[in-house]
């Protein structure tokens, strides 16, 4: 029988990476939360900085339609769903296809046995233990750490996918998250826009740097996307488009530098431009991923003046269309998502339980 596993949900591309990692690599049963008996005992804390705002909550937990018209609801990204043997079967849009998630109320997930249980949102940190710990003790307690910046402390193991030194008695693996296949080279049409798609851009301590040069570089098209980002969210299904669309992806980020965007960015092979010292600051897995002038412009390395002409000589259609090929083959060459999993498989294999 395949192992079961149960994660939460805070994030649409990281649990799809979860997915293709735990369910199409290693062929395991992954499940995830479904109902608000999950937020009432205290279980699910993702609304927490919105005030528990009911609509937050029902984003992440409600049972969601059964139908929809994307006309009249462009953000529904789920299709028919099917209930069979307590599980719900959501389909979900991810780019130009489909996927299942498999989902559970709490009263379902006490008749079940895991393997493992994992946490992805720093904050469910101890009530997932403490889930493990009360109602599946067999089971081993896992935390995913992508860009957090604290260590785990209810937990000996982590996948770590982010930034952050562990501990010396946590046991981990670093790996690099998957995305689907949308995000995938091919060959620039636009030489002269830059796009960010920072979370929250707003927020942001280099959100001036954005703004400066945008000014100086006025032959070429900004875009700020993000929450509150004035150009507005680009939709899961819309991202490796709009990011192919872009020449760079203005990355700039300082409490996020390893994210999604950026791997995604250097799949499609769109150069970014960085501060690499954020990785450092940081710690972060992705430092070894970028290379000054091969596959992204490192705002570090150069005065405002010298980073703007860097812009300038790798925008020319013929470098920047041979920018782009290199940055899509470091990526390929940085990271293999095949072997990764049989490392995290190995790790799986080798944990203790309590």
């Amino acid at each position: 029988m395949s192992p079961n596993v149960f994660c939460d949900l805070h994030h649409g591309d990281l649990y799809y990476s979860l997915h293709l990692l735990f369910e199409e690599r290693l062929k395991m049963n992954l499940f995830r939360p479904i109902g608000l008996e999950w937020f009432e005992k205290g279980f699910w804390k993702i609304a927490e900085p919105y005030s528990n705002a009911p609509d937050t909550i029902d984003q992440f937990l409600g049972m969601p339609k059964e139908t929809w018209d994307r006309k009249k609801e462009p953000t529904q990204t789920y299709g028919q769903v099917v209930l069979a043997d307590g599980v719900y079967h959501i389909p979900v849009k991810v780019g130009s296809g489909w996927y299942i998630q498999k989902a559970i109320t709490f009263d379902q997930f006490l008749n079940m046995d895991f393997d493992f249980i994992i946490a992805s949102y720093g904050p469910h940190d101890y009530p997932y233990s403490q889930l493990v710990q009360k109602y599946k003790p067999k089971a081993i307690y896992i935390r995913q750490i992508g860009n957090a910046f604290e260590a785990p402390k209810h937990t000996r193991y982590a996948l770590l996918a982010g930034c952050w030194p562990m501990p010396p008695d946590v046991k981990y693996v670093k790996y690099h998250p998957e995305h689907h296949k949308d995000y995938c080279y091919t060959p620039p049409t636009n030489h002269n826009v830059i796009k960010s798609f920072i979370a929250a851009p707003l927020v942001e301590p280099d959100l001036p740097l954005f703004y400066e040069y945008e000014k100086w570089l006025s032959e070429f098209t900004f875009k700020m996307h993000g929450i509150l980002g004035r150009d507005g969210v680009i939709s899961g299904d819309l991202m490796p488009q709009t990011i192919k669309d872009s020449a760079f992806v203005w990355h700039v980020k300082r409490l996020g530098c390893c994210g999604f965007v950026s791997r995604q960015a250097l799949a499609c092979g769109r150069p970014c431009i960085i501060k690499k010292s954020y990785c450092y600051e940081y710690h972060a897995l992705s430092k070894d991923l970028y290379e000054d002038s091969v596959n992204c412009i490192d705002l570090d390395l150069g005065s405002m003046q010298q980073n703007i002409e860097k812009i300038r000589y790798f925008s020319d259609p013929t470098r920047h269309v041979e920018m782009c090929r290199k940055t899509a083959e470091k990526f390929s060459r940085d990271v293999n998502f095949a072997q990764e999993a049989e490392q995290i498989r190995a790790f799986l294999a080798s944990l203790e339980r309590k």
